[in-house]
């Protein structure tokens, strides 16, 4: 059987291939928006117009990480040249979304250093962190912060395995159903899914940017917060492995 220790890192060739294009596609839109401003405004007054510039495009570049990662993540549960490895369904899946989890964690390094070097080299580096106005001591403001971030890749997580529970409900039930059937149950399954998602992440980000914040929301909320999303996360893991190994088959 192979390890979970082998499948991980060959998991993540492919995604970490696909994340340094895309940081390089980002920098070199950065560096032609910053030449740009440095033309229109002058050298000495790109400063804020040059960190709003980075934070749009780093927030685009994001977006299209999660997207990507979660391709890869489906890709998985009908490919010949991994589900025919020695492994089982459960170790392919968790090894799957470990490398997806790391190879985003490796990008949000990657963009948290390039905004710190240009907050730094643009004279903004105070702005660069949370103002310290609201009488938070050090540790306090350290613990949100890890709160918030603890909630937000939570909620990545759990935004992939439910894209993963759409995906496999849809493969299953084309193994059952004829294909009149078919669409209509994937339309009811699209409609009220996205509506559950819509509005788990209206939850999920309010509470992010109370945290963030450090606004009324205590820690038992927030960890309270955190402990549903991780839940959720872990129950469609189950459901997935569970779909995954009895109805999904590798594409003919």
């Amino acid at each position: 059987m192979t390890k979970f220790t082998a499948l991980v890192p060959a998991l993540l060739r492919d995604r970490f291939k696909s994340i340094n294009r895309i940081i390089l596609l980002m920098l070199v839109v950065i560096v032609v928006n910053g030449v740009m401003l440095a033309i229109q405004n002058g050298v000495a007054n790109i400063g804020s117009g040059f960190m709003s510039a980075i934070g749009f495009w780093s927030s685009l570049a994001f977006l299209i990480v999660v997207i990507r990662m979660a391709m890869y993540n489906e890709s998985v549960y009908q490919s010949d040249a991994i589900r025919l490895i020695p492994a089982s369904d459960t170790k392919i899946y968790l090894s799957s979304l470990s490398a997806t989890v790391l190879a985003m964690l490796y990008f949000g390094v990657v963009q948290a250093v390039i905004n710190a070097i240009v907050a730094f080299a643009s004279g903004n580096w105070s702005n660069y962190f949370m103002s310290s106005d609201g009488g938070l001591s050090t540790m306090k403001v350290i613990g949100i912060v890890v709160m918030a971030l603890l909630i937000f890749v939570t909620s990545i997580v759990m935004v992939w395995t439910t894209i993963s529970l759409i995906h496999l409900i849809i493969l299953s039930i084309g193994a059952f159903l004829p294909i009149g059937r078919q669409r209509l149950i994937r339309g009811i399954l699209y409609i009220v899914v996205s509506l559950a998602i819509i509005r788990t992440a209206v939850g999920v980000f309010h509470i992010y940017g109370m945290v963030m914040s450090g606004l009324s929301v205590g820690w038992g909320t927030a960890f309270a917060s955190l402990g549903a999303i991780v839940l959720v996360a872990v129950l469609e893991s189950v459901a997935n492995i569970l779909l995954m190994n009895k109805f999904v088959e590798t594409a003919q």
